[in-house]
């Protein structure tokens, strides 16, 4: 695992200072909870077993029911019932079940569907899980040699527009009045953000991911996104999400109440190998396997 420290994040053009302590006066900022945590420090460990995880997420009841239910969910379609943690992690593979327990943990954190009536949290999901679901596919499907894990795509799809939720539940009235600007003046979301804050969703994700210490490959496509030509690092991982994340319009996944598809940079998307043809594929068969998420979820 990549060590954890802050990604520098382009274009909101005030200093890091300014921005961290405007997002550290939020109080009860979520930290992540103590199972996750542990999950993702130990998961890429040789030496981890599948009862090291199964007694680790043991110890939540919570989680331990949610998992046993998304793991006998349509979602991964396994033949027989599965009963205990351990057969889940024996039967799904550590990479998996950790996907699984940081799902769960990060959709919990921000539950409901908010205050803004033009924001609605359930959509929001939506969008995530549609985001996550298609990044694995892509992954899935590439055809250049990578050494990307399609668990760590989901995972970065999932939370690639986590500092939004944050502003909502946190800035909620000037998270308002940027989705307001961003309808209004037919701007981007991103550029409302900017304006009205001074930052953005990115930078939110960026010291909120760095507090949580997850790795970079993670971390990365949450920061860079809507630009991933401007990382050197994991810039194939964070194409990936950039390119899932703009597919999820094509397939009735946009972000809550903006229909503008955000741009993408077909250059760098060229260099992931991918054909029209598989292009085409994942978007078809994406809608069913999102529909089996959001119903384990309860989304």
């Amino acid at each position: 695992m990549t060590p954890s420290k802050r990604v520098s994040t382009p274009g909101v053009g005030m200093s890091k200072s300014l921005e961290q302590k405007k997002i550290e006066q939020i109080e009860n900022l979520p930290t992540l909870p103590e199972v996750a945590n542990k999950l993702l420090k130990i998961i890429n460990d040789p030496t981890t077993t599948a009862v090291d995880v199964a007694n680790l997420i043991s110890r939540d009841l919570s989680l331990t029911s949610k998992v046993l239910r998304l793991a006998n969910s349509a979602f991964y379609g396994i033949p027989r019932t599965v009963t205990t943690v351990q057969n889940a992690v024996v039967i799904l593979g550590l990479k998996v079940i950790n996907t699984m327990v940081f799902s769960i943990t990060v959709v919990k954190m921000f539950p409901g569907d908010g205050r803004n009536e033009m924001f609605s949290r359930k959509k929001f999901w939506a969008h995530s899980l549609a985001c996550a679901v298609l990044s694995r596919q892509l992954a899935l499907r590439m055809r250049k040699f990578t050494l990307f894990d399609p668990e760590e795509c989901f995972c970065a799809g999932l939370i690639h527009d986590i500092g939004r939720i944050v502003l909502d539940q946190y800035f909620h009235e000037n998270f308002l009045k940027a989705i307001q600007k961003a309808v209004q003046e037919k701007i981007s979301l991103l550029q409302a953000e900017s304006d009205v804050f001074g930052f953005n969703h990115m930078d939110v994700g960026d010291w909120l991911t760095s507090r949580w210490e997850l790795p970079q490959d993670i971390r990365v496509p949450i920061v860079y996104h809507h630009a991933p030509s401007k990382t050197e690092y994991a810039r194939e991982i964070t194409t990936l999400v950039h390119l899932a994340d703009s597919l999820c319009y094509d397939i009735g996944f946009g972000l809550p109440g903006l229909e503008t598809k955000p741009a993408v940079d077909t250059a760098l998307v060229n260099q992931l190998g991918f054909t029209q043809d598989d292009l085409d594929a994942v978007k078809a068969s994406a809608n069913e396997e999102i529909e089996k998420f959001q119903a384990a979820f309860e989304i």
